[in-house]
């Protein structure tokens, strides 16, 4: 699996020069950029996990190599800082984000070579009865329970390599390496609070798509858990 781990150099004093009334003008700003870096890598057909806003990875099979550098000038363009980007290629997604964030870290130059590329499985989540619980509970009690379920799911993708982010709502969006599609569905099928959509695509994009449509027909179908969607 191809990842792409990218930081914003010297992010930290940046907001720093901002003043000490900033926090909002920093929270503005960071989510403008990830406006900007969202739409920039969907033309690409990839696919950003923000996690901290000075660092984030990208999701890059069925990317090649001169499409990798010449996105990352066209990110460039937007932010107030440079950025630094590696490429990591691993068995897992997880394995994959540490070889790149580990060049990141040692400031080794990163050629982006032309790796094999594999299909991407991503995993949308979402938990049951969340919205609804709206009427009975507190706005804050629901948010705690999202981040229960994201917690144990963020622990159990994290023991075979998969990586996740929180996608807002009671969402969630994962990736892991197809042989352990099984594992998911093991855990899904055992857990009354939740179910997953799973895309196979070529690239990022169209596996994300795929797991949406996936996660629609269980939605459709309350009796499904999970549903696979493949590319063609």
């Amino acid at each position: 699996m191809k990842i792409l781990a990218v930081k914003l150099l010297g992010y930290k004093e940046w907001t720093e020069s901002l003043g000490y009334d900033r926090e909002w003008l920093i929270q503005k700003v960071q989510n403008e950029f990830m406006m900007r870096i969202h739409e920039i890598a969907a033309e690409y057909n990839t696919f950003p996990l923000q996690l901290r806003y000075d660092n984030f990875l990208m999701i890059v099979d069925g990317i090649a190599s001169t499409q990798l550098s010449q996105m990352l000038k066209d990110i460039q363009q937007y932010l107030p800082v440079k950025i630094r980007a590696c490429l990591g290629f691993g068995k897992t997604p997880l394995e994959a984000q540490s070889i790149a964030s580990s060049c990141l870290s040692n400031e080794k130059r990163n050629d982006f070579k032309d790796y094999v590329d594999e299909k991407i499985a991503a995993l949308h989540f979402d938990i049951n009865y969340n919205t609804q619980s709206l009427h009975h509970i507190s706005i804050y009690d629901s948010f705690m329970e999202i981040i229960d379920v994201y917690l144990r799911l963020s622990k159990f993708l994290y023991k075979i390599g998969g990586i996740i982010q929180y996608l807002g709502g009671d969402n969630y969006l994962g990736f892991i390496s197809i042989s352990d599609i099984e594992k998911v569905i093991e855990i899904v099928k055992n857990d009354d609070k939740i179910k997953v959509g799973i895309g196979i695509g070529s690239n990022a994009r169209n596996a994300i798509r795929l797991a949406t449509t996936s996660l629609e027909k269980i939605r459709d179908n309350r009796e499904m858990a999970w549903h696979i969607e493949k590319e063609e």
